[in-house]
């Protein structure tokens, strides 16, 4: 009798180190996302609202829109910011998966494919609130010092005028102080962003955007050339959230 009972137990146990074997597995796998699909992202590393990073997050409405897009695809993204001309080298060169924030033009479009436009941005001129400079066009701005940052793309007209002077910097933090230092009459930007950036400088009073924007510009997210499988799994999911709107939601939600 016991030796019927002690092979009863030892089949039972090994009944069940058998599942513990198969389960184990399993269970670490479910629980390591570094098994899962990751993707590089890249984006400048401080141009709120739409990416920065808080608390040690990358967050921001462009930010949660890419998120959301990786998400769908079943894709982890691991987010790289980068000074903008960083961002621009790394998607030519193909080093990372994503980057953003571009508006289409012939050079974008030959060096990667551009998803969206996921959102309309309005690039604008900032000037000193003292100051009585006024656009109407670009004829307007004859003998001005513009702040503008490295890489960055306006408008065709405003990238190529010879009508003033081009001051280039490494962000936009730094053309924005060049402005109140009265080292620059204007700076040309993203209207959010500056609007940002003299808030959380406490500055809104010194500084005011001027009524007519440069242009109001489709912002994409792009995949480098070389990436078209990526590029089509991310076009699949951009058009299925703009088409359920939840990318509209994101939008509304940081415009409030």
């Amino acid at each position: 009798m016991r030796t019927r009972v002690s092979a009863c137990l030892a089949k039972a146990m090994m009944t069940v180190a058998g599942l513990l074997a198969a389960l184990v597995p399993a269970l670490l796998l479910a629980s390591n996302p570094a098994r899962a699909e990751n993707w590089t992202v890249a984006s400048e590393d401080y141009f709120p609202p739409y990416n920065y990073t808080e608390r040690g997050k990358r967050t921001g409405m462009d930010t949660e829109i890419v998120d959301a897009l990786l998400k769908d695809i079943g894709v982890y993204p691991v987010h790289r910011p980068m000074g903008w001309p960083e961002v621009v080298r790394a998607h030519d060169e193909n080093e990372v998966d994503v980057a953003f924030q571009f508006f289409t033009s012939p050079r974008r479009l030959e060096r990667g494919h551009l998803i969206g436009p996921y959102r309309v941005g309005a690039t604008v001129l900032m000037v000193r609130s003292n100051a009585e400079i006024t656009y109407t066009g670009i004829e307007d701005l004859r003998g001005l010092r513009i702040g503008v940052v490295d890489g960055f793309e306006y408008t065709p007209e405003f990238d190529r005028s010879p009508l003033f002077e081009r001051v280039s910097s490494s962000s936009n933090v730094v053309s924005f102080r060049r402005l109140l230092l009265g080292r620059v009459d204007a700076i040309a930007g993203d209207s959010q962003v500056l609007r940002s950036l003299a808030d959380s400088e406490g500055r809104t009073g010194s500084v005011k955007i001027l009524a007519k924007p440069l242009a109001m510009v489709p912002r994409y997210i792009s995949v480098p050339k070389p990436r078209a499988e990526k590029a089509a799994r991310l076009q699949a999911a951009y058009e299925k959230l703009k088409q359920d709107g939840t990318i509209d939601a994101i939008v509304r939600r940081w415009e409030r």
